[in-house]
């Protein structure tokens, strides 16, 4: 199983947005429903940097 930190890194070094959305969805999914993020319509990659942050913080805060 890979590890949420590997995850995390993951959708941070991918270049192409197309595909950092489709990570970033794809991990977010995966999370318990309780940490889950509620998805905006329209998604940049400042709100993704910001959206892993706050997944980090939130799985952190549970481990």
């Amino acid at each position: 199983m890979i590890s949420l930190h590997s995850r995390l890194s993951e959708v941070r070094e991918e270049k192409n947005t197309d595909r950092r959305i489709m990570k970033l969805k794809r991990l977010n999914s995966s999370l318990p429903v309780d940490k889950q993020l509620e998805m905006p319509s329209l998604i940049t990659n400042a709100y993704i940097r910001r959206a892993l942050d706050i997944i980090e913080e939130r799985m952190t805060l549970v481990a």
